[in-house]
């Protein structure tokens, strides 16, 4: 964690960011949290593979578009590139899915939260510095 604090603090705090990429990423999470959501109400494991395979492209597609934009964001070498870089792979190669399935959602919806509100609250301090 130390780490990631200090890749951010060393790269990224007091930089410009590519805005558009931050504002694009937290709504990929947004629905990306509305998709485990509708995950975490199944009530069965039957209930929840039929939910992933009807809406497994959607949620691949929105991933992978949240990890384009944060690999954006994070352009500089460091912690936080290598932490998405290492998410990127886990969505390629389906393991992440897997995890969905076999600890549940809220974990996932945690950090998908968390992820969100880092980039709301850089967003609305950075415009507030901007004014």
């Amino acid at each position: 964690m130390w780490s990631a604090a200090w890749d951010y603090m060393k790269n990224y705090a007091w930089r410009e960011l590519p805005y558009s990429e931050v504002y694009g990423a937290v709504s990929d999470a947004n629905e990306l949290l509305r998709w485990l959501g509708e995950l975490g109400r199944k009530e069965s494991d039957s209930e929840r593979a039929a939910w992933v395979g009807q809406n497994y492209q959607s949620v691949l597609r929105v991933s992978n578009s949240l990890l384009r934009r944060l690999l954006t964001v994070f352009y500089h070498s460091g912690t936080l590139r290598e932490l998405v870089k290492a998410v990127q792979s886990e969505v390629k190669e389906g393991e992440l899915l897997k995890d969905f399935l076999e600890l549940g959602t809220n974990d996932f919806k945690g950090l998908i939260q968390i992820l969100k509100d880092l980039g709301l609250q850089y967003g609305s301090s950075t415009m507030h510095q901007d004014l």
